[in-house]
């Protein structure tokens, strides 16, 4: 993501995931590189989502909850949730000067953490007018 000098966030994992906020606020920011957090998305879950919101607040780094809505859709909710995060995120870096981008980061998880990536992987694959990098976070 060479250029970005601010960067919209939608990061996920697993319910499992015990990292301490800490922890998550130190691979948030090895990953963004000091630049400009305008936004950081999280799907409002337990584990990760909860730590990721944590170590958003801890950074001072605006957060948006995106709750899935399990009631509603069932077992499809996750991956709903996920696409609505992602196209949320990316009309708030539309919304924001050139040389802005988005950054998707997926801790450690499971089938929800992986839909994310996939999800934000072709979403990479179009053509956008700006550029969406995807990284997974290993476990520790």
């Amino acid at each position: 993501m060479s250029g970005c000098t601010q960067l919209v966030i939608v990061a996920g994992g697993g319910r499992d995931l015990d990292w301490p906020p800490p922890q998550i606020a130190a691979h948030l920011l090895q990953a963004t590189s000091g630049r400009l957090v305008q936004a950081l998305f999280h799907g409002a879950g337990r584990g990760a989502d909860q730590a990721i919101a944590a170590a958003a607040e801890q950074l001072g780094w605006p957060q948006i909850a995106c709750p899935a809505a399990w009631q509603q859709f069932g077992r499809s909710a996750g991956p709903i949730r996920n696409r609505q995060m992602l196209v949320a995120a990316l009309e708030r870096v539309a919304a924001l000067p050139q040389g802005c981008g988005l950054l998707v980061l997926g801790f450690p998880g499971a089938n929800g953490t992986r839909s994310l990536l996939d999800q934000a992987r072709a979403m990479a694959q179009r053509a956008s007018s700006f550029p969406i990098a995807v990284l997974q976070i290993p476990a520790a």
